[in-house]
């Protein structure tokens, strides 16, 4: 939507140069497969330098039983979130569409995130039109997890 001029080159440069790092963040960090989840398994925790395998802090206990089960061979997701030794797992069938349309994901990743919609059409889609997010928050595990900020009910 912007118009490249002389008056404008250097505001898309700075943009052109955050969105590669931003998605190259995104990409690295927020991408799930069989992969990574072998990758996590053998972190080593409490890693505090710039050349440390484990940035965020994560651990491996964290990943979810249900999550070896569910993904595909083929497959793979971004995550919803990423924090200091916490990621969400659950797969944001929106976010993931979005980052397949955007370009934001790889052709590859791409590609792993149809995959899993398609592998496991039936828990996404079932009768239902598309759900927002698998697994679903059940009873009042949104209250612990949002802070009971009512707009996530």
């Amino acid at each position: 939507m912007l118009t490249v001029t002389d008056g404008s080159k250097n505001l898309v440069r700075a943009i052109n140069n955050r969105l590669s790092a931003l998605s190259f963040h995104i990409r690295e960090y927020y991408w799930v497969d069989m992969k990574k989840m072998n990758e996590i398994y053998r972190y080593k925790t409490e890693e505090y330098s710039l050349d440390a395998t484990n940035k965020f802090n994560i651990y491996p206990e964290q990943i979810p039983l249900w999550l070896m089960d569910w993904i595909p061979e083929e497959g793979g997701y971004l995550i919803g979130n990423l924090q200091p030794a916490h990621m969400d797992f659950r797969f944001f069938t929106l976010g993931n569409l979005w980052s397949v349309i955007s370009s934001l994901s790889t052709p590859k990743q791409n590609e792993a995130i149809l995959n899993l919609i398609e592998g496991k059409w039936n828990d996404i889609v079932g009768h239902m039109p598309l759900k927002i997010c698998y697994p679903a928050l059940e009873n009042e595990e949104w209250r612990i997890i949002t802070g009971s900020d009512p707009k996530n009910t």
